[in-house]
């Protein structure tokens, strides 16, 4: 999968520095872009800074399921549910929400389901290939699994499916029993009725360290970085060519849209109005947790995890429906923390660190990443919802096939812009 040089390409403006726009980035200057970052913040540092830090591997399944729309009275009624929408913001959603139970029929579910995993299963993989020029002791990337844990048999039977969907995609899972998590996981307390290991998933012990350093890697080999707000762009006959700053213009060729839960506008305005909304996400970052945890963990029934990283013990998860502007409820990473607290009696909290965060999300549970059904030379890559670091690198690849016109290594058609 090495990425060789093509001098033909033009240059290349990315609008967003996260995990997903850094990836597209250094996939294209590594063959022969020449690159600019624009984003309002750091590289990292906006909803890939607080991520759980999970590659999953075995995340085939999409968010909607046969007989979602059952649960939608139960998430508006509970706002410290593993997933739950502010009452205020149920008109905006509503459209949204209409397609995502339209997308939760049998059909669709499997349909969507061989799609992601399509682009999940290898993304770790794609990730290798694209830090291939960075030591193994200098990566913040681990290969040690993902741990589903099921508090209680009707966790295990609920499971059922889903695991054996994962199997026939070809997940790598080993079953546990309580005395294999307890080996694994020795400082639990309550028992566990089971567990399924993802043997070939994998964790960033930082986020916020990967993010960086491929950064450092596109500005090392001459790409550019601009921290601005983009406020619109001049368009001509053949599409952009400047984008609008508050610090001012710039001239721009190809351009690549990944300003995950902000990218809406900015396609609207290149003429695609995508129904792309917000899931928000919080975390609890424990910096000296006092328990170990060797592998990250996943409870879906509780709708968070916990994973180990350099600088302690991140405790992540839960969806919250209320748009980009609503003030944080951090009561919700409290109830994490609550979770957290039941599994591990002697977690230590001190110096405990919220944090919430945007996770752009379509209704069938798939990214955009597409050339514009507009503008020949506009490209997007958003709303990979919960995926975002899982499928940066995968993202990157696609998005420079796309662009180069070469050959597809991955089908792109379930993720093109025009199939809303």
């Amino acid at each position: 999968m090495t990425d060789q040089a093509d001098k033909s390409l033009h240059d290349v403006t990315v609008i967003g520095a996260g995990i997903v726009g850094l990836c597209c980035a250094r996939t294209l200057q590594r063959r022969g872009c020449t690159v600019t970052v624009i984003d309002r913040v750091d590289p990292g540092m906006g909803t890939s800074y607080g991520n759980a830090g999970v590659f999953s591997t075995s995340a085939v399944m999409p968010e909607g399921k046969p007989g979602v729309w059952k649960k939608v009275p139960g998430w508006l009624l509970d706002p410290l549910g593993p997933l739950t929408i502010r009452p205020r913001y149920l008109p905006r959603l509503t459209p949204w929400l209409l397609r995502f139970i339209a997308n939760s029929t049998p059909r669709r579910v499997e349909e969507i389901s061989r799609a992601l995993s399509s682009i999940t299963f290898p993304g770790l993989e794609h990730y290798r290939a694209l830090l291939d020029d960075v030591p193994d002791d200098q990566s913040p990337i681990r290969r040690q699994g993902c741990l589903y844990l099921y508090p209680n048999p009707a966790d295990v039977a609920a499971a059922k499916a889903d695991n054996e969907t994962r199997r026939s995609r070809g997940v790598a899972l080993e079953m546990l029993g309580p005395d294999e998590i307890r080996q694994l996981l020795p400082a639990i307390g309550p028992e566990m009725a089971g567990g399924a290991l993802a043997t070939e998933s994998g964790h960033a012990v930082s986020p916020l360290a990967l993010s960086q350093l491929l950064a450092a890697w596109i500005e090392a080999d001459g790409g550019r970085f601009i921290r601005a707000n983009v406020t619109g762009f001049a368009i001509g006959a053949d599409g952009p060519t400047h984008v609008h700053t508050d610090h001012g213009n710039a001239e721009i060729e190809d351009l690549v849209i990944a300003a995950g839960a902000f990218s809406k506008p900015l396609a609207k305005s290149l003429g695609n109005n995508l129904p792309l909304d917000t899931e928000r996400g919080y975390h609890m970052m424990l910096p000296q947790p006092n328990v170990e945890v060797r592998v990250p963990m996943l409870i879906s029934s509780l709708g968070f995890g916990v994973t180990p990283m350099s600088d302690g013990l991140r405790l992540a998860g839960t969806v919250e429906f209320g748009g980009v502007e609503a003030l944080p409820n951090y009561a919700r990473a409290e109830a994490l923390l609550t979770h957290a607290k039941r599994l591990f009696p002697d977690l230590n909290d001190s110096g405990k660190e919220p944090w919430m965060g945007h996770r752009p999300s379509f209704p069938d549970s798939l990214p955009v990443i597409s050339r514009s059904s507009r503008f020949n030379r506009v490209f997007y890559a958003f709303g990979h919802g919960h995926l975002g670091l899982s499928l940066g690198a995968v993202t990157g690849r696609i998005m420079a096939d796309l662009l180069q016109d070469r050959p597809a290594e991955i089908d792109p058609t379930p993720f093109r812009a025009d199939r809303f």
